[in-house]
């Protein structure tokens, strides 16, 4: 299976970060891929929320719906998600927000996925780091657009 890993830093507290990638009903709002998405599921244990996400998502002709299982722990300021359904064999999806002493913030993603259909997998498997960067440049406009960056101290 594909494992994609990749490692960012940023001018946002990770608390900041941590607050909009858990936040995925508000995904189809700046990424664009993102159609909609429902969340069907919601709870909270010892201070971690634990969702369940269905997204439809539509690119070049192509259109999908999916659904993940989603825990988000604020303390550990890490966002997991997990298949549920969909057009995969397998899909998770961590991400780890480091607070820098700077006050900036080390943002560790890693994708682990497998598409069911052929055609997918093989589109995927030479540009699957292109979907993930543009994701990931979604997020930092956002982010910009939201919060107030960080001045690094030096």
């Amino acid at each position: 299976m594909p494992v994609f890993r990749t490692s960012v830093a940023v001018a946002h507290t990770a608390d900041n970060m941590f607050d909009l990638v858990s936040d995925f009903r508000r995904y189809p709002e700046f990424i664009r891929w993102f159609q909609s998405m429902k969340v069907t599921e919601e709870r909270e244990v010892d201070g971690v929320r634990h969702s369940v996400g269905e997204a439809a998502v539509g690119f070049r002709g192509f259109s999908e719906r999916f659904t993940t299982r989603v825990s988000a722990d604020p303390v550990a300021r890490r966002v997991e998600a997990n298949l549920v359904r969909g057009p995969f064999k397998h899909l998770q999806n961590v991400w780890t927000f480091i607070p820098q002493e700077d006050g900036t913030t080390r943002i560790d993603c890693m994708v682990d996925y497998e598409f069911s259909n052929f055609i997918l997998r093989m589109l995927a498997k030479n540009n699957f780091h292109i979907a993930v960067d543009k994701i990931m440049e979604a997020f930092l406009a956002e982010a910009d657009r939201r919060y107030p960056r960080v001045t690094p101290v030096s």
